[in-house]
């Protein structure tokens, strides 16, 4: 069975983020608790207290300890899956299986936590509320959650993608209207890094973040206030 393209760029997406790892790991090691943080110790600093500070904030101080590794780690990869296009490559999220695969988990932990903070009874009477008849209703409504989490991340991601392919066909179109660049696609050029720093950097982190703050409030809201 021959594998698709888009296991590849997973795979090299992770042996990417595997790499930073290391690379990071050894300048904290390094690093001295009692010296100013410089480079990109500071940068790593920075985004784990933003990324800490916004799970305390969407769930709370004994969720955290668990939520905010993970809520990390799918950041990273969302964010590096999502310009992949900057280095040549297709992006997973532009795949479903890959976004599904991300929203499976999101919603594994959201009614993990949901049963862990109210308990398996009082979970399952949540599912017959306000009366038994709803039971169905309120199955639909969790199920729509995976469907809502890796849709919207999808669709971004690949009509972004189409959009740059539409975009660089009309330029080569256009280009090669003009005969001193006949057969070179010059407005593409000059044109396609102004729309990648969009379509890649800035949506890719916009998504980014949007998914882990969906995941975040759909997993605070399950957990009552005393938790």
């Amino acid at each position: 069975m021959e594998l698709q393209p888009t296991v590849f760029y997973i795979i090299a997406i992770v042996v990417i983020i595997a790499v930073l790892l290391i690379l990071i790991n050894r300048k904290l090691v390094k690093f001295d608790p009692l010296s100013k943080p410089t480079g990109i110790v500071l940068l790593v600093m920075m985004g784990a207290e933003m990324v800490d500070k916004m799970v305390k904030e969407k769930t709370d101080e004994k969720a955290a300890k668990f939520l905010t590794p993970y809520i990390m780690t799918v950041v990273v990869y969302i964010f590096l899956s999502n310009i992949a296009g900057l280095l040549s490559f297709e992006s997973p999220t532009s795949n479903y299986s890959v976004t599904l695969s991300l929203a499976a988990v999101t919603c594994i932990l959201i009614e993990y936590y949901a049963i862990k903070a109210n308990g398996l009874k009082r979970y399952m009477k949540s599912l017959a509320e306000p009366m038994a008849p709803f039971i169905i209703m309120n199955v639909i409504s969790k199920a729509s959650t995976l469907l809502s989490l890796s849709l919207r991340l999808f669709g971004n991601i690949i009509a972004g993608t189409v959009l740059m392919g539409v975009i660089y066909q009309l330029f080569a179109k256009v280009s090669s209207l003009i005969p001193l660049f006949a057969g070179f696609n010059v407005i593409g050029v000059v044109v396609a890094p102004v729309l990648h720093f969009y379509f890649d950097l800035f949506s890719g982190a916009m998504q980014a973040f949007i998914f882990i703050t969906l995941t975040l409030s759909f997993i605070g809201k399950e957990l009552p206030k005393d938790y």
